[in-house]
Protein backbone atom coordinates (compact mmCIF):
# COMPACT_ATOMS: atom_id res chain seq x y z
CA UNK A 1 0.00 0.00 0.00
CA UNK A 2 1.23 3.10 -0.78
CA UNK A 3 2.54 4.35 2.82
CA UNK A 4 4.53 1.84 2.44
CA UNK A 5 5.83 1.83 -0.97
CA UNK A 6 9.46 1.94 -2.37
CA UNK A 7 9.55 4.91 -3.89
CA UNK A 8 13.10 4.50 -5.41
CA UNK A 9 15.67 2.04 -4.06
CA UNK A 10 15.58 -1.90 -4.35
CA UNK A 11 16.23 -3.81 -1.61
CA UNK A 12 17.03 -7.85 -1.58
CA UNK A 13 13.56 -8.49 0.12
CA UNK A 14 12.29 -12.04 1.14
CA UNK A 15 8.62 -12.73 0.14
CA UNK A 16 6.48 -14.07 2.90
CA UNK A 17 3.05 -14.99 2.05
CA UNK A 18 1.12 -15.87 5.20
CA UNK A 19 -1.97 -18.73 4.79
CA UNK A 20 -4.63 -20.25 6.84
CA UNK A 21 -2.48 -23.59 7.19
CA UNK A 22 1.13 -22.63 6.40
CA UNK A 23 3.15 -19.26 6.15
CA UNK A 24 5.69 -19.30 3.68
CA UNK A 25 8.80 -18.01 2.35
CA UNK A 26 11.30 -17.52 -0.38
CA UNK A 27 14.57 -15.72 -0.48
CA UNK A 28 16.36 -15.51 -4.13
CA UNK A 29 20.27 -14.98 -4.99
CA UNK A 30 21.55 -11.73 -4.43
CA UNK A 31 22.51 -10.55 -8.07
CA UNK A 32 19.63 -12.34 -9.92
CA UNK A 33 17.06 -10.60 -12.38
CA UNK A 34 13.29 -11.39 -13.01
CA UNK A 35 14.28 -12.96 -16.32
CA UNK A 36 16.91 -15.28 -14.46
CA UNK A 37 16.01 -15.90 -10.95
CA UNK A 38 17.94 -18.21 -8.55
CA UNK A 39 16.28 -19.41 -5.38
CA UNK A 40 18.42 -19.07 -2.57
CA UNK A 41 15.84 -20.12 -0.21
CA UNK A 42 12.43 -21.26 0.69
CA UNK A 43 10.32 -22.95 3.48
CA UNK A 44 7.35 -22.61 5.76
CA UNK A 45 5.88 -23.28 8.89
CA UNK A 46 2.72 -24.76 10.27
CA UNK A 47 0.39 -21.35 10.92
CA UNK A 48 -0.63 -21.76 14.57
CA UNK A 49 -4.24 -22.91 14.84
CA UNK A 50 -6.93 -20.47 14.39
CA UNK A 51 -4.42 -17.47 14.06
CA UNK A 52 -4.81 -16.39 10.46
CA UNK A 53 -8.51 -16.76 9.50
CA UNK A 54 -10.04 -15.73 6.13
CA UNK A 55 -6.62 -13.35 5.69
CA UNK A 56 -6.43 -11.69 8.35
CA UNK A 57 -4.03 -12.18 11.49
CA UNK A 58 -5.90 -12.92 14.62
CA UNK A 59 -2.99 -13.35 16.83
CA UNK A 60 -0.07 -11.15 15.55
CA UNK A 61 1.82 -12.47 18.88
CA UNK A 62 1.94 -16.30 17.76
CA UNK A 63 2.41 -15.52 13.95
CA UNK A 64 5.29 -13.46 14.84
CA UNK A 65 6.64 -15.92 16.96
CA UNK A 66 6.14 -18.73 13.80
CA UNK A 67 7.89 -16.30 11.83
CA UNK A 68 10.80 -15.47 13.46
CA UNK A 69 11.06 -19.62 13.35
CA UNK A 70 10.64 -19.34 9.64
CA UNK A 71 13.29 -16.78 8.16
CA UNK A 72 15.69 -18.14 10.85
CA UNK A 73 15.15 -21.26 8.91
CA UNK A 74 16.22 -19.10 5.63
CA UNK A 75 19.56 -18.74 6.74
CA UNK A 76 20.02 -15.33 4.21
CA UNK A 77 20.96 -12.02 5.77
CA UNK A 78 18.69 -9.64 4.62
CA UNK A 79 16.21 -7.92 7.20
CA UNK A 80 13.93 -6.42 4.35
CA UNK A 81 10.22 -8.18 3.52
CA UNK A 82 7.85 -7.80 1.36
CA UNK A 83 4.50 -9.59 2.22
CA UNK A 84 0.91 -9.17 0.69
CA UNK A 85 -3.15 -8.90 2.06
CA UNK A 86 -5.47 -11.11 0.60
CA UNK A 87 -9.05 -12.13 1.25
CA UNK A 88 -12.34 -10.71 1.36
CA UNK A 89 -11.13 -7.40 3.10
CA UNK A 90 -9.32 -6.67 -0.24
CA UNK A 91 -10.47 -4.87 -3.03
CA UNK A 92 -8.63 -4.62 -6.49
CA UNK A 93 -10.46 -2.27 -9.68
CA UNK A 94 -9.35 -1.43 -12.88
CA UNK A 95 -10.84 2.22 -13.06
CA UNK A 96 -10.97 4.01 -16.54
CA UNK A 97 -9.55 7.44 -16.04
CA UNK A 98 -8.68 10.32 -18.49
CA UNK A 99 -6.30 11.01 -20.14
CA UNK A 100 -5.88 15.06 -19.00
CA UNK A 101 -5.17 13.54 -15.45
CA UNK A 102 -1.09 13.13 -16.29
CA UNK A 103 0.59 13.79 -13.05
CA UNK A 104 0.89 11.35 -9.68
CA UNK A 105 -0.56 14.00 -7.75
CA UNK A 106 -3.29 14.63 -9.92
CA UNK A 107 -4.42 11.30 -10.47
CA UNK A 108 -4.16 10.86 -6.05
CA UNK A 109 -6.52 13.49 -6.12
CA UNK A 110 -8.75 11.92 -8.43
CA UNK A 111 -8.41 8.81 -6.74
CA UNK A 112 -9.06 9.85 -3.09
CA UNK A 113 -11.77 11.83 -4.23
CA UNK A 114 -13.30 8.63 -6.02
CA UNK A 115 -12.37 6.46 -2.89
CA UNK A 116 -15.95 6.25 -1.68
CA UNK A 117 -17.87 5.08 -4.88
CA UNK A 118 -14.41 2.52 -5.36
CA UNK A 119 -13.69 1.14 -2.05
CA UNK A 120 -16.60 -0.40 0.23
CA UNK A 121 -14.58 0.74 3.48
CA UNK A 122 -14.92 4.29 5.37
CA UNK A 123 -12.28 6.32 3.88
CA UNK A 124 -10.13 6.65 7.38
CA UNK A 125 -9.98 2.86 7.40
CA UNK A 126 -8.38 2.51 4.10
CA UNK A 127 -4.50 1.47 2.60
CA UNK A 128 -5.20 2.42 -0.53
CA UNK A 129 -2.72 2.14 -3.80
CA UNK A 130 -2.86 2.51 -7.40
CA UNK A 131 -1.09 2.02 -10.67
CA UNK A 132 -1.55 2.77 -14.44
CA UNK A 133 -1.69 -0.21 -16.44
CA UNK A 134 -2.33 1.12 -19.91
CA UNK A 135 -4.96 2.67 -22.05
CA UNK A 136 -8.64 1.89 -21.77
CA UNK A 137 -9.12 -0.74 -24.84
CA UNK A 138 -12.88 0.50 -24.97
CA UNK A 139 -11.87 4.04 -25.00
CA UNK A 140 -8.28 5.66 -26.45
CA UNK A 141 -9.38 8.95 -24.12
CA UNK A 142 -9.05 6.78 -21.08
CA UNK A 143 -6.11 4.80 -19.76
CA UNK A 144 -7.05 1.93 -17.21
CA UNK A 145 -5.60 2.32 -13.69
CA UNK A 146 -5.59 -0.24 -11.43
CA UNK A 147 -6.95 0.73 -7.90
CA UNK A 148 -5.81 -1.77 -4.84
CA UNK A 149 -7.43 -1.04 -1.19
CA UNK A 150 -7.29 -2.96 2.16
CA UNK A 151 -8.45 -1.93 5.70
CA UNK A 152 -5.28 -0.12 7.26
CA UNK A 153 -5.29 -2.96 10.40
CA UNK A 154 -4.53 -5.59 7.51
CA UNK A 155 -1.47 -3.29 6.79
CA UNK A 156 -0.75 -2.73 10.91
CA UNK A 157 -1.17 -6.35 11.24
CA UNK A 158 1.50 -7.39 9.02
CA UNK A 159 3.81 -5.10 10.25
CA UNK A 160 3.31 -5.32 13.75
CA UNK A 161 4.76 -9.40 12.78
CA UNK A 162 7.58 -8.61 11.64
CA UNK A 163 8.61 -5.78 14.38
CA UNK A 164 9.88 -7.68 16.92
CA UNK A 165 12.04 -9.85 14.82
CA UNK A 166 13.89 -6.54 13.89
CA UNK A 167 12.79 -7.58 9.73
CA UNK A 168 11.96 -4.11 8.37
CA UNK A 169 8.68 -4.69 5.60
CA UNK A 170 9.48 -2.23 2.36
CA UNK A 171 6.58 -3.54 0.58
CA UNK A 172 3.10 -4.64 1.19
CA UNK A 173 1.42 -6.31 -2.07
CA UNK A 174 -2.21 -7.89 -3.32
CA UNK A 175 -1.71 -11.41 -3.63
CA UNK A 176 -2.86 -12.59 -6.67
CA UNK A 177 -0.77 -9.46 -7.99
CA UNK A 178 2.18 -11.24 -6.46
CA UNK A 179 1.07 -14.54 -8.16
CA UNK A 180 1.06 -12.59 -11.85
CA UNK A 181 4.54 -11.65 -11.54
CA UNK A 182 5.79 -14.89 -10.84
CA UNK A 183 3.91 -16.18 -13.76
CA UNK A 184 5.47 -13.77 -16.20
CA UNK A 185 8.72 -14.04 -14.46
CA UNK A 186 9.11 -17.81 -15.59
CA UNK A 187 6.70 -17.49 -18.33
CA UNK A 188 8.28 -13.90 -20.01
CA UNK A 189 6.25 -14.20 -23.31
CA UNK A 190 2.74 -13.76 -21.26
CA UNK A 191 3.77 -10.33 -20.19
CA UNK A 192 4.09 -8.74 -23.35
CA UNK A 193 1.29 -6.95 -25.84
CA UNK A 194 -0.94 -8.81 -27.38
CA UNK A 195 -0.01 -12.09 -25.50
CA UNK A 196 -2.82 -15.19 -24.22
CA UNK A 197 -5.65 -13.79 -21.74
CA UNK A 198 -4.41 -15.99 -18.99
CA UNK A 199 -6.76 -16.95 -16.01
CA UNK A 200 -4.81 -17.78 -13.18
CA UNK A 201 -6.08 -20.30 -10.60
CA UNK A 202 -4.90 -20.09 -7.19
CA UNK A 203 -5.86 -23.20 -5.24
CA UNK A 204 -4.82 -22.28 -1.33
CA UNK A 205 -6.12 -24.60 1.93
CA UNK A 206 -9.30 -22.74 2.59
CA UNK A 207 -10.16 -20.65 -0.66
CA UNK A 208 -9.95 -20.48 -4.62
CA UNK A 209 -8.78 -17.18 -6.00
CA UNK A 210 -9.54 -16.93 -9.75
CA UNK A 211 -7.70 -14.12 -11.35
CA UNK A 212 -7.53 -12.62 -15.20
CA UNK A 213 -4.12 -11.75 -17.03
CA UNK A 214 -4.00 -9.42 -20.27
CA UNK A 215 -1.06 -8.09 -21.73
CA UNK A 216 0.35 -8.93 -18.52
CA UNK A 217 -1.98 -7.49 -15.86
CA UNK A 218 -4.67 -8.54 -13.99
CA UNK A 219 -7.48 -7.32 -14.91
CA UNK A 220 -10.72 -8.87 -12.96
CA UNK A 221 -10.41 -11.23 -9.41
CA UNK A 222 -12.79 -13.43 -7.80
CA UNK A 223 -12.51 -15.49 -4.37
CA UNK A 224 -14.13 -18.12 -3.81
CA UNK A 225 -14.43 -20.84 -0.56
CA UNK A 226 -13.17 -23.61 -2.45
CA UNK A 227 -10.01 -25.18 -1.63
CA UNK A 228 -7.43 -28.20 -0.48
CA UNK A 229 -9.60 -28.33 2.41
CA UNK A 230 -12.36 -29.80 0.21
CA UNK A 231 -10.52 -32.26 -0.85
CA UNK A 232 -9.29 -33.33 2.71
CA UNK A 233 -12.48 -33.19 4.01
CA UNK A 234 -13.71 -35.68 1.53
CA UNK A 235 -10.98 -37.92 2.33
CA UNK A 236 -11.31 -38.28 5.88
CA UNK A 237 -15.18 -39.07 5.29
CA UNK A 238 -14.84 -41.54 2.13
CA UNK A 239 -12.45 -43.43 4.34
CA UNK A 240 -13.36 -42.69 7.74
CA UNK A 241 -10.26 -40.83 9.26
CA UNK A 242 -9.66 -38.36 11.23
CA UNK A 243 -9.12 -34.86 8.99
CA UNK A 244 -4.88 -34.37 10.45
CA UNK A 245 -4.67 -38.09 9.39
CA UNK A 246 -6.61 -37.42 6.04
CA UNK A 247 -4.04 -34.69 5.12
CA UNK A 248 -1.12 -36.42 6.00
CA UNK A 249 -2.59 -38.96 3.27
CA UNK A 250 -2.86 -36.49 1.02
CA UNK A 251 -0.11 -34.64 1.39
CA UNK A 252 2.60 -37.43 1.31
CA UNK A 253 0.67 -39.02 -1.78
CA UNK A 254 -0.64 -42.36 0.20
CA UNK A 255 -4.05 -42.25 -1.20
CA UNK A 256 -5.29 -45.96 -1.55
CA UNK A 257 -5.05 -47.14 -5.22
CA UNK A 258 -9.18 -46.51 -5.40
CA UNK A 259 -9.02 -43.07 -4.96
CA UNK A 260 -8.14 -42.80 -8.58
CA UNK A 261 -11.84 -44.14 -8.90
CA UNK A 262 -13.28 -42.31 -6.39
CA UNK A 263 -12.58 -39.59 -4.33
CA UNK A 264 -10.17 -37.84 -6.88
CA UNK A 265 -12.56 -38.15 -9.91
CA UNK A 266 -15.36 -36.46 -7.20
CA UNK A 267 -12.90 -33.62 -6.13
CA UNK A 268 -11.59 -33.01 -10.04
CA UNK A 269 -15.23 -32.69 -10.93
CA UNK A 270 -16.23 -29.92 -8.30
CA UNK A 271 -12.97 -28.06 -8.70
CA UNK A 272 -13.53 -28.47 -12.49
CA UNK A 273 -17.62 -27.03 -12.19
CA UNK A 274 -15.94 -23.82 -10.12
CA UNK A 275 -13.03 -22.82 -12.73
CA UNK A 276 -15.53 -23.10 -15.22
CA UNK A 277 -18.16 -21.03 -13.81
CA UNK A 278 -15.65 -18.16 -12.82
CA UNK A 279 -14.71 -18.54 -16.61
CA UNK A 280 -18.27 -17.50 -17.28
CA UNK A 281 -18.82 -14.93 -15.26
CA UNK A 282 -15.51 -13.54 -17.01
CA UNK A 283 -16.80 -14.23 -20.19
CA UNK A 284 -20.30 -12.42 -19.28
CA UNK A 285 -18.04 -8.34 -18.31
CA UNK A 286 -15.77 -8.48 -21.12
CA UNK A 287 -16.46 -8.76 -24.50
CA UNK A 288 -12.56 -8.22 -25.62
CA UNK A 289 -10.33 -11.12 -24.33
CA UNK A 290 -11.58 -14.39 -24.65
CA UNK A 291 -9.02 -16.70 -21.88
CA UNK A 292 -7.33 -19.01 -23.67
CA UNK A 293 -5.19 -20.41 -20.75
CA UNK A 294 -5.22 -21.29 -17.09
CA UNK A 295 -2.16 -21.43 -15.17
CA UNK A 296 -2.35 -23.43 -11.91
CA UNK A 297 -1.06 -22.55 -8.78
CA UNK A 298 -0.80 -22.71 -4.94
CA UNK A 299 -0.43 -26.12 -2.77
CA UNK A 300 -4.57 -27.37 -3.64
CA UNK A 301 -3.24 -27.86 -7.31
CA UNK A 302 -0.53 -30.27 -6.66
CA UNK A 303 -3.34 -33.16 -7.16
CA UNK A 304 -1.28 -35.81 -9.49
CA UNK A 305 -3.41 -35.04 -12.96
CA UNK A 306 -5.26 -31.77 -12.34
CA UNK A 307 -3.71 -30.14 -15.04
CA UNK A 308 -4.25 -32.51 -17.13
CA UNK A 309 -8.02 -33.37 -16.47
CA UNK A 310 -8.75 -29.54 -16.71
CA UNK A 311 -7.45 -29.54 -20.11
CA UNK A 312 -9.63 -32.29 -21.61
CA UNK A 313 -12.37 -30.91 -19.59
CA UNK A 314 -12.35 -27.43 -20.32
CA UNK A 315 -10.44 -27.93 -24.10
CA UNK A 316 -8.65 -25.06 -22.61
CA UNK A 317 -4.24 -24.65 -22.48
CA UNK A 318 -3.20 -26.08 -18.61
CA UNK A 319 -0.02 -24.69 -17.37
CA UNK A 320 1.11 -25.89 -14.14
CA UNK A 321 4.73 -23.30 -13.38
CA UNK A 322 7.12 -24.61 -10.47
CA UNK A 323 9.51 -22.18 -9.30
CA UNK A 324 12.08 -24.87 -8.47
CA UNK A 325 12.85 -25.20 -12.21
CA UNK A 326 15.09 -22.59 -11.65
CA UNK A 327 16.63 -23.76 -8.44
CA UNK A 328 16.63 -27.30 -8.79
CA UNK A 329 18.82 -27.55 -5.48
CA UNK A 330 15.76 -26.72 -3.51
CA UNK A 331 14.09 -29.58 -4.43
CA UNK A 332 13.68 -32.33 -1.53
CA UNK A 333 11.50 -36.01 -1.02
CA UNK A 334 9.22 -33.67 0.52
CA UNK A 335 9.30 -30.74 -1.69
CA UNK A 336 9.02 -32.17 -5.19
CA UNK A 337 7.29 -28.98 -7.06
CA UNK A 338 6.68 -25.25 -5.83
CA UNK A 339 3.46 -24.99 -6.93
CA UNK A 340 2.74 -23.68 -3.42
CA UNK A 341 5.09 -21.14 -3.44
CA UNK A 342 4.39 -18.59 -6.20
CA UNK A 343 2.95 -15.81 -4.18
CA UNK A 344 6.01 -15.42 -2.30
CA UNK A 345 8.41 -15.64 -4.90
CA UNK A 346 6.31 -12.81 -7.20
CA UNK A 347 6.66 -10.77 -3.45
CA UNK A 348 10.49 -11.73 -3.68
CA UNK A 349 10.61 -10.69 -7.06
CA UNK A 350 9.61 -6.67 -5.91
CA UNK A 351 13.41 -6.52 -4.89
CA UNK A 352 13.37 -5.70 -8.63
CA UNK A 353 10.80 -3.58 -8.67
CA UNK A 354 10.35 -0.59 -6.81
CA UNK A 355 7.41 1.37 -7.73
CA UNK A 356 4.78 -0.80 -9.04
CA UNK A 357 1.83 -2.45 -7.31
Amino acid sequence: MRKNKNQGNTYSMIGVDFGSQSIKAVALVNGSRTSNFQIESCGEVVTPKGAIMDYQIQNTEQVSKSVAQLLRTLGVKTRYVATSVSGSNVISKVVPVDNTITTDEALQEYINRESDQLIPFASEDVSLDFEIIGPNLEDPSKSDVLVSATRSSNVSDRLEVFGPNNYETKVIDVSIHAIARAVKAIYPNLAVADSKTCAIVDIGAVTMTFGVMVNGEIVYTRLQSFGGDNFTQSIAHFYNVPYDEAEKMKVQERLPADALSDVIPQHFSMLTSQIKRNLQLYASTSSNNKVSMIILTGGGSLVPGLAEHLSNQLKIEVKHPDPLDSSPNQRSDSLKHGAKYMTALGLALRSFEPCQI
